[in-house]
């Protein structure tokens, strides 16, 4: 059987190794930061066992075995963790960075990773994970796609090869991530407006009237409610997302104004006055909104 390791254990990666063993995986290590903090070392343990996996105490630990490792730590920290992770990798190991950050630091991280004689693989997340779980579609680029996507072929996941060259899979991404996070920036910022006068379901109508093929109160509602659950790592992705255009010399106006809007829901501070019991409606992620700002 196939071992698996995972290097940062927060978010998505429970998620992805609960399903690669309930797929017939082997053992599925897992170290996260969070293991070597005294106030979240236990909790964090228990969550790791309860989602299959065992609670490794270093980077060194948890890849040992490991055929295949997952990278799934935050946009910030994927070079640091490539860069901590590469001294204990071997050849004959593939290195899966699922992170979301700029092409230039995966090709950083992958630097630092193929010197150990491991294979580096750019990975691009291209939907949310909680649902899909390991089955969720990704994108790969890199020399060693081909030979990993055969390895992992027996888990049936959703793995789509892009090129040879690391950093065109998370391009994808972050080129996407203009227009998706985009749209979600332009219906906050219109809506959020439109509602101080009451006059939001004009303004959705209008749109509706213009675009007549989605529906755009349902589409609102769902964009809204991910803004304020997921805030932080979106404006965060949103910086890569700006890192990016800016390595591919485009100025980015797009993609900073976007970031500074989600930015603007993070610090209201939405998600915890609710403490994650968020709104079910447009008009109460409005009030929430507007109520939040007010009392700044």
């Amino acid at each position: 059987m196939m071992r698996f390791a995972f290097i940062g254990f927060g978010e998505a990666g429970p998620l992805i190794a609960k399903g690669l063993i309930e797929a017939g995986a082997g053992p599925v290590s897992a170290y996260d930061i969070l293991v070597e903090v005294g106030e979240t070392r236990a909790g964090w343990i228990e969550k790791a066992r309860s989602f299959g996996a065992m609670p490794a105490a270093s980077p060194a630990d948890a890849v040992a075995d490991a055929e295949v490792v997952f990278s799934t730590v935050t946009s910030k920290e994927a070079l640091v963790a490539a860069e901590a992770v590469a001294p204990h990798l071997q050849p004959g190991q593939f290195y899966l960075d699922l992170n979301s950050c700029s092409p230039g630091k995966k090709q950083a991280a992958a630097v630092a990773v193929e010197g150990s004689g491991a294979e580096y693989v750019d990975v691009a997340v291209m939907d949310t994970v909680p649902g899909r779980g390991h089955k969720v579609s990704m994108l790969l680029s890199g020399v060693a796609v081909e030979r990993v996507i055969e390895r992992l072929a027996p888990f049936d996941m959703k793995l789509d090869p892009v090129g040879d060259a690391v950093g065109q899979a998370s391009t994808v991404k972050m080129a996407r991530s203009v227009f998706v996070k985009g749209l979600e920036a332009i219906l906050c910022e219109s809506l959020t407006a439109a509602e101080r006068v009451g006059v939001q379901d004009r303004v959705l109508d209008s749109i509706q009237g213009s675009f007549p093929g989605l529906d755009w109160r349902k589409l609102a509602t769902y964009h809204m409610g991910r803004v304020v659950e997921h805030a932080k790592r979106r404006a965060d992705e949103m910086e890569s997302v700006a890192e990016t255009l800016e390595e591919l010399g485009v100025e980015p106006f797009t993609a900073a104004a976007t970031g500074q809007r989600i930015r603007w829901v993070e610090e209201l501070g939405i998600k915890d006055k609710f403490a994650g019991d968020l709104p079910r409606t447009l008009d109460g992620f409005l009030e929430a909104i507007r109520d939040a700002d007010l009392k700044r």
